[in-house]
């Protein structure tokens, strides 16, 4: 495994752990439900972003 499948992991971990927040109800406001959200949002955007960097990177270096 390299550097980037543990920082994905990583990410998925995270987003695992304030989804089970949020499905046990340990979310204490609707202003904290936001946040929360917010926060699975924010970390699949840089999963993704983060993922097709690095796939992106990985094809240039395969053409040189």
């Amino acid at each position: 495994m390299n550097i980037w499948d543990e920082v994905i992991q990583e990410f998925v971990k995270e987003q695992n752990k304030l989804k089970d927040t949020l499905g046990s109800g340990g979310a204490e406001d609707f202003p904290h439900y936001r946040q929360v959200v917010g926060s699975i949002q924010g970390i699949e955007w840089c999963r993704q972003n983060l993922k097709s960097i690095v796939k992106k990177r990985t094809l240039e270096e395969d053409d040189e």
